[in-house]
């Protein structure tokens, strides 16, 4: 059964990659035509988006450091910079990122972290970046702005959420309730598990307040690196829509049910920029989830492989 799995997900994830790279490819008017279009940013340009994106992924360790923190665990930065990267590979692997709780407990078996515990924060911390997406995907969405879904999706888009809104209400549930599921089951690793969930969930401590802040930060600087791409390729967008195409756009990247939301996250975001898909929101679109996620993924492999030989 496990090869049988292995098997399709890597079919699927080789359908999802030639899917993506001919989409791209196609909305783009070619791949030459998107390397012409992407060789017009400036080295200044590059480097301040090499700036923002570095920031962006140290906010992905400060969510990590602040959680294991209420756990009275500290995860040094090189540590969780290798979480980090690991993180982004494996979740573009299958299409419900099943495989980054594993990783994260792996990694972490020399660190004396005891994986009910890593299991905890990897759920909390996804989890509360979940939240705080939808959130400002939903409210930017239902508050205005220029971006519009399309009539089909847009009357159909809380169906479409419900699985995530229905997660998310769960997750809550363990954390405000963790006895219910306590007396649920007697299996102590669960047990475990959930009330460290419980702990960090209720905690009034600073770093918990903190991480938070990190969430709301690690949105912030998205949409901050999709507006500099689109000024940056002469995109007309002002910073209501900016804020609405690129929440919305990291909405998509952690709900859409396919590995890493390959290509169907540069679609959507080439929508939200320009319903009208042109090449230039393409380019964007696209460099944009580059610099946001596939520019781990070979950091990430060797991370892990490195991790394996040391077995």
């Amino acid at each position: 059964m496990p090869k049988l799995k292995a098997l399709v997900w890597s079919l699927l994830l080789i359908a999802t990659l030639a899917a993506a790279v001919w989409a791209v490819g196609h909305f783009s008017g070619g791949w030459r035509n998107f390397i012409a279009l992407a060789g017009r940013l400036q080295p200044v340009h590059w480097a301040v988006l090499a700036g923002a994106t570095g920031v962006f992924y140290l906010l992905d360790y400060a969510r990590l450091y602040t959680l294991f923190r209420l756990l009275g665990v500290r995860i040094p930065l090189h540590t969780g910079l290798q979480l980090t990267c690991v993180s982004y590979f494996v979740s573009s692997l299958t299409p419900t990122a099943e495989l980054n709780i594993p990783a994260m407990v792996f990694m972490l078996r020399h660190k004396a972290i005891p994986a009910s515990r890593t299991t905890a924060v990897a759920i909390v911390k996804t989890m509360y970046m979940t939240a705080w997406v939808c959130a400002f995907g939903l409210g930017t969405l239902l508050l205005g702005g220029n971006v519009h879904l399309p009539p089909a999706i847009a009357e159909r888009l809380f169906l479409f959420l419900a699985p995530a809104l229905l997660l998310l209400a769960a997750f809550f549930c363990i954390i405000l309730f963790p006895q219910r599921l306590l007396g649920w089951t007697s299996i102590g690793f669960i047990h475990r598990c959930a009330a460290a969930m419980s702990l960090m969930g209720k905690s009034t401590d600073r770093a918990h307040l903190l991480s938070h802040a990190a969430c709301i930060a690690f949105v912030g600087v998205y949409v901050l690196i999709g507006a500099y791409l689109c000024h940056a390729l002469q995109i007309p967008l002002d910073a209501a829509s900016a804020l609405t195409a690129f929440s919305n756009s990291l909405m998509v990247s952690y709900l859409a049910p396919v590995p890493g939301s390959i290509g169907v996250t540069e679609l959507a975001t080439s929508y939200f920029i320009d319903p009208a898909m042109t090449e230039r929101g393409m380019v964007a679109a696209t460099l944009l989830r580059f610099l946001c996620w596939y520019v781990l993924a070979i950091p990430g492999l060797l991370c892990l492989l490195a991790s394996l030989r040391r077995c």
